[in-house]
């Protein structure tokens, strides 16, 4: 059984990544994402390593995990799994967590990573459906996506857990942060890095996983394929952008962007033939 996929940006909701995909034996490496990642499993069942443990995604069932949260995917049974998933931004979560409240807040924080409520999920399905299709227009699109985030923020939504962080501490992770955010593509050592935060190379590791909730080479990775999506989409060739942002050689890239992204650089830069829909791959 092949896997399969389709991934697609929605400009009607600025730029929204959107994906469906039906599984088998594809494998998510350790990865974060800047967004929000909201899905729903229509049937098998994907296992997910989150926070620490293992969680089971099963059909029926709307699943989140909050930005930048590390985590893992395959399928948990041989029968794979299918699902759709959308990619919203933090702010736009905010936003909607703003007109719901009327006042400026915090982005919303979700503490399960799923949930088995039919109505949430039937919300997202319909939304799922209108971003498939060439029929829907902006305003339907628009509002199914508003609708669905808020009835999902009023149910669920939290105020994201405070962490207590050093301020000394907090100051090195943060200009170490920075220098994976300016250097990413270069072969980066650890030793650099806890020098940079003035620390031992141990303390650091810990420390920046805590405060960014990914370990540094993680991090690193996720600068990399964050980099390769806009050179994809400026129509660079892939060994140029493997080799531009720190890949060892074009196998290389496409072998850890589908890692991560759940998808090929090939069929990932349609983005910039074609903003609304892909074919499958």
């Amino acid at each position: 059984m092949k896997d399969v996929a389709n991934y697609w940006i929605d400009n009607d909701l600025d730029g929204l990544e959107c994906l469906t995909a039906t599984y088998y034996s594809h494998r998510f490496a350790p990865h974060a994402h800047e967004e929000f990642v909201i899905g729903v499993i229509q049937s098998g069942a994907q296992r997910v390593r989150f926070r620490g443990g293992h969680e089971i995604m099963p059909e029926n069932t709307t699943c989140v995990i909050n930005p930048e949260e590390l985590h893992t995917g395959h399928a948990a049974t041989e029968a794979g799994w299918s699902y759709r998933v959308i990619y919203p931004s933090p702010a736009v979560l905010s936003e909607v967590a703003e007109q719901i409240c009327g006042h400026s807040m915090d982005m919303p924080y979700f503490e399960r990573v799923v949930y088995q409520d039919e109505f949430v999920t039937g919300l997202f399905l319909n939304l799922h459906e209108a971003l498939n299709s060439k029929l829907a227009t902006p305003l339907a699109k628009q509002s199914l996506l508003n609708n669905a985030l808020a009835h999902f923020i009023l149910r669920y939504g939290a105020k994201r857990p405070s962490l207590s962080r050093n301020k000394k501490n907090k100051s090195g992770i943060s200009n170490a942060r920075e220098y994976l955010d300016a250097y990413y593509s270069n072969p980066i050592k650890l030793d650099e890095l806890a020098d940079i935060a003035c620390m031992s190379q141990f303390h650091f590791v810990r420390s920046f996983s805590t405060q960014t909730g990914i370990p540094p080479h993680v991090y690193q990775l996720c600068c990399r394929i964050k980099s390769a999506k806009k050179l994809l989409c400026s129509g660079m060739p892939l060994a140029e952008i493997a080799a531009e942002t720190g890949f060892v050689d074009q196998s290389h890239l496409t072998n850890r962007f589908k890692a991560v992204v759940g998808v090929t650089p090939g069929m990932f830069r349609k983005l910039s033939k074609n903003l609304q829909y892909f074919p499958q791959y």
